[in-house]
């Protein structure tokens, strides 16, 4: 009893001298109110209280002023075409011709309102449909067979001069682009494209901005997650379905120089067993990523070099063994763009990302892309992903009105590792190699694509084809041997 006594005792005079101590800063405060119980705490709803909660009618804002609010949207519509998509044969090596013709719609709408000068609510909502697109068990109609057409493609808040001044913060659902998409990237092409949950910061400097942040991935062990707070898991509980990302990046610009160095570890991934090769995203994995991007323009000679480097570990769930991750990717590319008009510009690339000898002796050496818009890259008929290739590619680009656009492109295609499988534009397994495979030369590319842009650049029109030289790597291991077509038309306006 006496211990309680002496802690009754230093309790109360602290909270005496706490409280004469904040009378005169507290003074002019009105909330709780002095004439109304104060036994409550200070912010019921853990936010601003300046929207109280009504009985009966829904609440409004005296902060709101329609002046600050802007609304944008788009739409876009393609029809595309696709003969021999798997070069005549299946996985199998049993014939088939495996043409397809689909047409894809997107109807995105925005909600941005500036609360203040420092501050901005944001939401993106999209609308997505594949017509035609029809396989085993799925509908055929919904973005990626996802299960569902309307979405938020975007939703977060922006906070400038957040706690520090030139700190920025964004918090929520946003897209993520680096550079030249080859890392990170919105995927536009694709009728979903990538965002993520998370949050992310800005430090302003005027030399060396920093940016930095979390990213949820999935959240795998949350059930009920839209109800209210987090049930329990469909698999018990634990990590084992979380995917998070952790990021440092410092884009800066040196003696007209652009230098992107960057840092990214992702962690955690869907549970399962890990693939004896494996591109894209893997299971229970711990990856390191760390590289930088290079680029200048000198008068009529552009030129760029993006490389890194991948480690850590990666392995099936439960504990069991891991699998050392060791592998790297670099792209160069350089072109000239002459003084004449139509201002064409020539130019040549070259890319390489390591791929794996060995599924079975403990190291994992196929590098992880991550989440780039892949279209843009490695020819658009999107066959290609910067996961065990090199490839070499040549381009001409014309101006042949101010509102207009061509280009014509050419990509040689091989395999980094003739063990390991070929992967996609989406980095999922595009031909799996047989065993025993001695051949590397996946085949060539050319790519032909007009944009057009009218309306005062509301309305874009753009027509592009490819075609897809079978190599020896389908024709001599049974895999294929028909050549692959590819077309679409697009037309997208925005507002």
């Amino acid at each position: 009893m006496s211990e309680f006594h002496r802690i009754s005792k230093w309790f109360t005079a602290g909270c005496l001298i706490v409280s004469m101590s904040a009378v005169p800063v507290f003074a002019a405060k009105t909330t709780p109110a002095t004439d109304k119980n104060t036994n409550v705490p200070a912010v019921p709803r853990a936010i601003p209280d300046l929207i109280p909660y009504h009985k009966f009618d829904p609440p409004t804002s005296q902060a709101f002023d329609l002046k600050n609010l802007t609304i944008s949207g788009d739409m876009r519509v393609r029809p595309e075409f696709r003969t021999n998509s798997g070069f005549g044969a299946n996985s199998t090596g049993t014939p088939t011709k495996d043409n397809r013709f689909f047409t894809q719609q997107l109807i995105r709408l925005g909600f941005n309102y500036d609360i203040s000068p420092d501050v901005a609510f944001f939401a993106q909502a999209q609308v997505a449909n594949n017509f035609g697109d029809v396989a085993a068990g799925h509908p055929g109609i919904n973005p990626n067979h996802s299960g569902t057409n309307l979405f938020l493609r975007q939703g977060f808040m922006l906070v400038r001069n957040f706690i520090a001044p030139n700190l920025t913060m964004k918090a929520g659902r946003q897209l993520m682009v680096w550079g030249n998409h080859r890392i990170f990237g919105h995927f536009d092409w694709n009728n979903v494209g990538f965002a993520f949950d998370g949050v992310t910061f800005r430090y302003n400097h005027s030399k060396v901005p920093v940016e930095f942040g979390w990213l949820v991935l999935a959240e795998g062990n949350c059930a009920n997650q839209n109800s209210g707070g987090c049930g329990a898991s469909p698999s018990g509980g634990g990590y084992g379905g979380d995917a998070n990302l952790l990021f440092l990046r410092a884009p800066m610009k040196v003696a007209g120089v652009t230098i992107e160095p960057a840092w990214i570890t992702e962690f955690g991934g869907v549970g399962g067993a890990t693939a004896n090769f494996g591109g894209g995203q893997q299971p229970n994995q711990t990856r390191h990523t760390t590289g930088a991007r290079i680029a200048t323009k000198k008068g009529i000679v552009d030129a760029t070099a993006e490389g890194y480097y991948q480690f850590g570990h990666v392995g099936p769930a439960g504990g069991a063994s891991k699998t050392d991750i060791s592998a790297y990717a670099v792209h160069v590319d350089a072109g000239v763009t002459l003084p004449v008009p139509m201002q064409p510009r020539i130019g040549a690339e070259f890319n390489y990302a390591s791929g794996d000898d060995s599924g079975t002796d403990g190291n994992a050496n196929t590098f992880s892309q991550l989440f780039p818009t892949n279209h843009i890259h490695f020819g658009y008929m999107d066959l290609m992903s910067w996961q065990n290739m090199m490839t070499f590619g040549g381009n001409l680009q014309l101006r042949p009105t101010k509102d207009s656009h061509f280009e014509i492109a050419g990509h040689y295609m091989r395999l980094a590792e003739e063990n390991d499988n070929w992967y996609g534009a989406n980095q999922a397994v595009f031909k799996t190699t047989p065993a025993g495979n001695n051949e590397k030369s996946l085949g060539g590319e050319i790519d032909i694509v007009y944009t057009m842009f009218f309306q005062d650049n509301k309305v874009g029109w753009q027509i592009g084809a490819g075609h897809f030289f079978t190599g020896d790597y389908s024709s001599k291991n049974n895999l294929g041997t028909a050549d692959q077509n590819w077309g679409y038309t697009q037309l997208w306006i925005n507002f």
